[in-house]
């Protein structure tokens, strides 16, 4: 099993995200949600987990002590166990990471930027003495693993300004990097002014791929980068369809047959409303599994995909993307090893995923 927890909490709502948070909150709030954890999560053996957000690490430190107690409780670990949790470097100081540093084997640090007017631009408030200080704290602890979080295509921002993030991301000593667009959801606050520029995007699309490369870190996934063995594997998991437990508000699960959302409003959450329930067709859901796992550069083959639940018979999965491969030619690649697509069919990823769909 593996296991989503989302903690809703912010200090401020950043003009880029539509992720469901609310800030300002109480110590007394956090801990009713803490209640609620403690009484909703069930003892199981889990593979991975991963905290996210939100800003986990906005929790104080009692409060993450609490957390992680809940969890030694209530959890049983594999033993190679990949246990994760999301980072703001404003809220990192040492008393916490040496925690954190207990209990998690990888911590996603959220930079978005190394330059802070970039920073500045999109509402992230964090100094640039906090960033320095959490890079050297996550230095200094030598997680196992650990990922650093970048937003490009911001406004105004330069090709050479991107480069500039990508080289100190490739120094910093992650061995992860995740690359993502600028691409504001309505909710979010960015979302009625930002103009996406198609162009601009492929440009330091291509450039993420070129110099993380040259520092050893490279393209597994659409936006995600890592040297060899330092994949997200809570995020493997999900893609290929494995069963996903979630906790906290809008936490997504999958049981194998369905998809179930938690209610996106804390409140609802706390009086125990009933999750939203994404019920289609089984062969609609291997489609659905099929398409997202697509976006990584590995793609399928045979016993990965016999591994999903319920799955059909590869070879009719792979007769069935055969026959799209006039249409979108040079973006499949078939063969003995098994079904992905090419560096180029990444980039129309959405177009084809839309159609096996």
């Amino acid at each position: 099993m593996n296991l989503y927890i989302h903690v809703p909490f912010c200090a401020v709502k950043c003009g880029y995200c539509a992720f469901y948070s609310e800030s300002g909150v109480s110590a007394g709030v956090v801990d009713a949600y803490l209640d609620k954890l403690e009484s909703v999560i069930q003892p199981e053996a889990v593979d991975t987990v991963y905290i996210g957000g939100g800003t986990p690490t906005l929790l104080a430190l009692p409060q993450l002590r609490r957390l992680i107690s809940i969890l030694e409780e209530r959890l049983s670990f594999a033993p190679d166990a990949e246990i994760s949790i999301e980072a703001n470097p404003e809220t990192l100081d040492e008393p916490k990471v040496a925690l954190l540093r207990e209990f998690f084997t990888r911590i996603s640090l959220g930079v978005q930027s190394f330059d802070p007017e970039l920073r500045r631009r999109i509402g992230r408030k964090c100094s640039e003495k906090a960033l320095h200080r959490a890079l050297q704290l996550i230095k200094e602890a030598q997680f196992p693993h650990w990922n650093c979080d970048l937003i490009y295509s911001l406004p105004d921002e330069t090709l050479d300004e991107w480069r500039k993030d990508l080289y100190r991301a490739g120094e910093s000593g992650c061995d992860h990097v995740s690359c993502y667009s600028l691409t504001p959801e309505r909710a979010a606050l960015l979302g009625e002014t930002f103009l996406a520029d198609d162009l601009r995007e492929r440009i330091m699309y291509d450039e993420a791929g070129r110099i993380l490369a040259t520092c050893g870190i490279k393209r597994y996934e659409i936006s995600n980068y890592a040297v060899p063995g330092g994949e997200c594997r809570h995020n493997l998991n999900v893609w290929r369809g494995d069963l996903l437990r979630g906790y906290g508000p809008a936490a997504a699960d999958f049981d194998g047959i369905d998809r179930h959302i938690q209610a996106e409003n804390l409140t609802e959450w706390l009086n125990g409303a009933m999750p939203e329930t994404d019920h289609i067709t089984h062969e609609a859901r291997l489609n659905e599994i099929f398409a997202v796992n697509l976006r990584t550069v590995a793609g399928w083959n045979a016993p990965l995909w016999e591994k999903v639940p319920r799955a059909d018979s590869w070879s009719e999965r792979v007769a069935r993307v055969s026959v799209m491969q006039e249409k979108y030619s040079g973006c499949w690649l078939i063969d003995e090893a098994g079904v992905r697509l090419s560096a180029e069919g990444l980039l129309f990823w959405n177009d084809i995923a839309a159609e096996l769909l």
